[in-house]
């Protein structure tokens, strides 16, 4: 049975921001968890490096936060939350990989970019 007082389900914009934000945060610990284990080779036999945690937490918590940016911003503005949105953001992410995270200089300007909106992000919060 329905409730006739019940208003009808509807995909907000402080739903959709907090869900962008809640999955950035945690796949960058996913990511950084995965730096601390995970060395990447240097191009030499034998020789890896160690870029550290926030390398990988910074990538992969970008990679999420632009499928879960596209995809709710899609159901927002359709105001339907299906699969069809979730299509749109994992095209949103192969876009993204094979424009900025095609090569080590675009990967390094997107993890700066990365810690100055988390360091505004933080600021703010403090500030505000």
């Amino acid at each position: 049975m329905s409730n006739p007082n019940a208003r009808p389900r509807s995909i907000a914009l402080s739903r959709w921001s907090a869900e962008c934000v809640t999955h950035f945060i945690n796949f960058g610990y996913v990511g950084a968890l995965w730096g601390f284990f995970n060395p990447m080779s240097s191009g030499q036999i034998g020789k890896f490096t160690r870029p550290g945690p926030y390398y990988y937490g910074a990538t992969i918590g970008s990679i999420v936060f632009v499928s879960k940016f596209v995809s709710g911003g899609l159901a927002v503005a359709r105001n339907r939350d299906d699969a069809l949105n979730e299509l749109f953001g994992f095209g949103a992410v192969g876009t993204y990989w094979w424009k900025v995270l095609s090569s080590d200089t675009r990967i390094l300007w997107n993890n700066r970019f990365v810690s100055g909106a988390l360091a505004s992000a933080v600021i703010y919060a403090n500030a505000a």
